[in-house]
Parts: structure tokens; C-alpha cells; sequence
């Protein structure tokens, strides 16, 4: 479960902000909390801001540092993200500060923070990049414990009682000989948190750490296109014969409670590739005949069915589910329903998180969200810089539950709204 992400020097984002899943002291809504120890934890958020404000950096940043962990390396390749770095930091003034990524989660029983601070060359194509920082941290009850701390030139692993307990070494003088020799190896741009430390340390509580980031946390940039890819629903279960149809109750259900239609909706198995992954292609019968669904339903209705096997996924499992524009995907309504599923903790048993941006203001509904489940970005027109707030910090006596939310926000109340003259653009544009 995240509890906290920080980045610092990412796109719009020039100081160091903070998204945090942590409930305020706020009572209203209280029942749609995660509980998990002391703490009370948001099941979703929604993010508004006008174009260009930053909300989209936000979700970019997760999937950046997501990425470079799922790599191991800050390397150039072809990925889109790890290419691109050169494109992170703030490019609005002269500024040599590093990217930095902070993340506070709960795996298990355990609590992690990962930090990771990088140094790459703005808008320099194949640039020098180098790691600065790198460091994990065991949260307790009272205080926190440094497992390692990896700087530009050297590495230190903790060494108190309850690090070499969590590490499963004793013999500190032996571990120390261990880092010795990772450090004479020690790659600028390669992660030790899935180098060294995994191979040589610990792979257990590396394996926890890089395992939550890069498979717990889904992070979209574009939602319609990923339900498009068919390899959402692709499986390597050798069981599934190619052409096996498949009843999937979820979809029986779905297209019920819609009124979709009479029509049934099935999996039909395919080969995929040249290693047998099979490919689970939608197809609708109508009347005893098969056909293509994209042949016969809406876009909307196979993307809400498409995305509706991801949802169960995380409800199941659990994890952090962090989408851009959702809603351009999935109706209003619709939406409203997995914000209350994900509010449910009898349903949600396992704490799955829900974070989307939005320019739709249907989900400011004090029966829905609490006033810290809805965050804005905004961007200064002088410095270009963007900053991240939730309602919740405007305070109970600005923001009353039994005010509107959404005629407050379109009075301007919390933040800068967008504004552009069109009428004055184009005729200008026309005339010259």
C-alpha cells in the first residue's frame, strides 16, 4: 500500500512535492479507510488541474521511477521512459538539481522507503547520467532503520541489530567485505537495490522492495490504448488450448447489470507468439453466431470489459492502480461505482489503491470522496513551476461538507482555473 510519494525536479515539479495516501484527521467518510496498523490510509484519489498544470507529471513520475526499477538501470535502451530522461528534470531556468524519487509503502508486515536520486543532462541527447543516491530505509513503530545507503563513490549497509536481523547477516566484519567488494564493482548508472543488494546482500528484501514497485504499481499514461492491447488479457497458462472459448462470469455479470444487450461475451484463446503465449481475444454471440466483439459492441463497452479483468486483479491482490484521464475511458457512473468499490474494505480486503486525473468535476461529492482524496495541481504563469494540494488543506472551516465542492472549485475557490480567450486567438490568428 503507498503511504507517501515524493519527487523533486521532475517536469513542472522544480521543489520537492508530496503525494500522500495518508488520511487526514478528517471524520467524515471514515469507513472507506485502510486500515493497516496505525495507520489510516486513502483507498483512491482524484487529481484536477487545468491543462498543463502538472497533473499528468504526476502519474509520469511513478511510472518513471516504476520503470527504472523494473530495468535495474538508468542506462540508455529503447524503452520510452529510460531514453527520455534527459527530457525529466525542470527546464524553466538554469537549475543543475538531480531528479529525485522518494517512496513510502507497506509490503506485507514490513514498511520501505526507496530513495533514488539521479543526475542527467537536461534536453542533451545521450547525455552522462550517474546516480547520486540510493537508499533504503525499514520504518519501526518508532524509528527508522537504514538497510543501505549507496552515494556517488561509496555504499554503507546498516549494521545495528534490527538491520542485520532484517538482512539475516551476523557477521558485520563479513558483510563489510561483502560491500567492499561491490563498491570496487560499482556501476554509475546500474541500481544496487537490484544489483548488489540483491545478488549479494539480500534477495529476499530485495526482492520484496523491487517486486512492490514494479508489479504492485500500475501506472497509465494513456488507458484506452493499454485496453486496446490485446496482451491485457494475454495469459501463458499452458493449460488454455489455442481456440478454447472461455466464459468469463465477470463479463456475464457486467453486461447484465449495463443492460448492454441479450448478447453473450466470451475469451476465445489464440497463439500469440513464437514462445505459445496465448492471446485472449473477445468475441460476442448473437443468436448462436459468433462474431468479432469489436465487429458488434462500443468502444466503451469492451474497454470497461477489458479493464474490469485489471480491477479484479487488484482487488484481489491488491496494489496501486495510477491512471491519467481515466474517465476518458470509463463513464462518469461507471467511475463512481469503482470509487465506492474501492472505498469498500468488504470488498476491498486487501487495500488496493485507485489515483486518477480528471477534468471532470462529477467526482467532487462529499458523499463520495473525502475532502484529502481530492488533490489540484497549478502552475505558476511567472516561474512555470507546479504544485500539488488536496481540498484537505484548505481546512474545515474553507471547505464545509455542506457546501458544493464542484460550484466552489468553478468560483475559483481552490486554485486557478483554466482561461483562454479563444475568440480573441483565432481572430488575431485569421487577420494576420
Amino acid at each position: 500500500m503507498l503511504l507517501s510519494f515524493c519527487f523533486e525536479n521532475f517536469r513542472s515539479f522544480k521543489d520537492k512535492t508530496t503525494l500522500s495516501m495518508i488520511a487526514t484527521t478528517q471524520r467524515t467518510l471514515n469507513d472507506v479507510l485502510i486500515r493497516k496498523g496505525k495507520h489510516r490510509i486513502l483507498p483512491s484519489a482524484v487529481l484536477y488541474g487545468a491543462n498543463a498544470s502538472g497533473k499528468s507529471n504526476v502519474i509520469l513520475a511513478m511510472l518513471a521511477l516504476r520503470t527504472i526499477v523494473k530495468n535495474g538501470s538508468i542506462a540508455h535502451t529503447a524503452n520510452k521512459i529510460i531514453s527520455s530522461m534527459e527530457l525529466f528534470p525542470f527546464v524553466h531556468d538554469n537549475n543543475a538539481d538531480p531528479i529525485t524519487f522518494e517512496i513510502e509503502f507497506i509490503e506485507g508486515e514490513d514498511q520501505f522507503i526507496y530513495r533514488l536520486s539521479i543526475d542527467v543532462e537536461p534536453l542533451k541527447k545521450n547525455g552522462k547520467r550517474r546516480i547520486l543516491e540510493e537508499c533504503l530505509n525499514l520504518v519501526l513503530p518508532k524509528r527508522s532503520v537504514m538497510l543501505f545507503h549507496r552515494t556517488e563513490h561509496d555504499i554503507f549497509v546498516g549494521n545495528d541489530s534490527y538491520a542485520l536481523n532484517m538482512l539475516q547477516h551476523q557477521d558485520t566484519k563479513a558483510l563489510q567485505n561483502l560491500v567492499g567488494s561491490i563498491i570496487k564493482n560499482m556501476d554509475e548508472e546500474a541500481l544496487f537495490l537490484t544489483g548488489g543488494f540483491k545478488s549479494t546482500i539480500s534477495k529476499a528484501v530485495a526482492d520484496k522492495v523491487i517486486d512492490h514497485i514494479s508489479e504492485k504499481i500500475l501506472s497509465v499514461m494513456d488507458l484506452s490504448d493499454m485496453l486496446l492491447d490485446s496482451t491485457i488479457i494475454a495469459t501463458d497458462d499452458p493449460v488454455i488450448a489455442s481456440g478454447s472459448v472461455i466464459q468469463e462470469k465477470l463479463f456475464d455479470a457486467i453486461v447484465s447489470a449495463a443492460d448492454f444487450g441479450p448478447q453473450q461475451i466470451f475469451l476465445r484463446a489464440k497463439e500469440n507468439n513464437d514462445q505459445g503465449i496465448k492471446e485472449l481475444k473477445m468475441i460476442s454471440q448473437y443468436r448462436k453466431t459468433t462474431i468479432p466483439s469489436e465487429l458488434m459492441e462500443s468502444a466503451g463497452t469492451i474497454k470497461l470489459l477489458r479493464f474490469s479483468l485489471l480491477l479484479r486483479q487488484f482487488i484481489a491482490q491488491g496494489g496501486l492502480l495510477m491512471i491519467d484521464e481515466m474517465d476518458n475511458a470509463i463513464h462518469p457512473e461507471i467511475m463512481k461505482a469503482i470509487i465506492a468499490l474501492f472505498g469498500n474494505p468488504e470488498v476491498n480486503k486487501n487495500g488496493a489503491q485507485l489515483i486518477f486525473t480528471t477534468h471532470n468535476p462529477i467526482f467532487m461529492d462529499h458523499d463520495l470522496l473525502r475532502r484529502d482524496q481530492i488533490l489540484f495541481t497549478e502552475r505558476d504563469p511567472d516561474t512555470y513551476e507546479s504544485t500539488l494540494h488536496s481540498l484537505g488543506d484548505f481546512g474545515s472551516i474553507s471547505v464545509r461538507n455542506d457546501q458544493s465542492f464542484m460550484r466552489n472549485y468553478f468560483k475559483g475557490r481552490y486554485g486557478r482555473l483554466p482561461y483562454i480567450d479563444l475568440e480573441t486567438v483565432l481572430t488575431h490568428v485569421m487577420e494576420d
